[in-house]
């Protein structure tokens, strides 16, 4: 009888512990114990915002490289660029995760030339990430983003820098810097997609089908003679055995 009860207590015991943890311990359990696996890089081709886009024959522009004409001061200068990069994944290639690792190139001037001082001198830019997946084809799944059918595809955006300031007539400040910025909860996760609107099971075809994703950039900018934009982008997610 003794036996009987050690062997029922090991058997609670190691239960137990074989229990998968929870949401609210660790945040992630679609992922938790597996291992990383890299998906790809891609980087963006460059965003100018220039007062004159006429091409510097010493310095000509890649291809795909986009130039917007900047606004008279001191009317701001919006941008909303897509195409600026691919990347395709293939069936199957991870399990319940899409995480990042983005690095932008930060580089731009404000220089007030209005002749009085200016409250809002300004700099923002973001990544702007498309997926493409089959899965987001059906009719009835809808984007709590807009309100209408994903159509095959989402769109989420990544802020990566901003500054607003005033700034005095006449004065001048220019900055160029790289920053990077790490996954926390995963560009896209099962569990973020189930909090969108699919079911679990759709959730979990979602990372079974080949994906699309294209590139862009928008922002913002104000008071500045010139502005650029670009990144580069990594891709992770996790292994499919624990």
């Amino acid at each position: 009888m003794k036996s009987n009860v050690i062997a029922l207590g090991l058997l609670i015991a190691a239960t137990a512990q074989a229990a998968p943890p929870t949401a609210e311990e660790v945040g992630d359990p679609d992922s938790f114990g597996r291992d990383v696996i890299y998906l790809g890089n891609a980087q963006t081709s460059n965003v100018a915002l220039l007062t004159d886009c006429t091409p510097d024959p010493m310095f000509p522009p890649a291809p795909n490289d986009r130039c917007i004409v900047l606004n008279a001061q001191p009317t701001a200068t919006n941008f909303n660029e897509d195409g600026l990069a691919t990347l395709q994944l293939p069936a199957d290639s991870t399990k319940s995760l899409i995480c990042f690792a983005v690095t932008p190139n930060v580089n731009y001037e404000f220089l007030n030339l209005t002749g009085v001082q200016q409250a809002n001198a300004r700099y923002s830019a973001r990544s702007v990430i498309t997926i493409e997946n089959e899965v987001l084809d059906d009719p009835t799944l809808i984007d709590p983003a807009t309100g209408l059918p994903y159509g095959g595809k989402m769109q989420l955006g990544l802020s990566t820098y901003s500054e607003s300031r005033s700034i005095a007539a006449g004065e001048r400040s220019q900055k160029s810097m790289f920053l990077s910025r790490h996954c926390i909860g995963g560009l896209v996760s099962k569990r973020s997609l189930v909090a969108g609107g699919l079911s679990e099971l759709q959730a979990k075809q979602f990372f079974k089908k080949p994906m699309k994703f294209t590139f862009g950039a928008s922002g913002t900018v104000q008071i500045v003679d010139f502005a650029n934009y670009f990144y580069g982008i990594r891709l992770y997610g996790d292994s499919k055995d624990k």
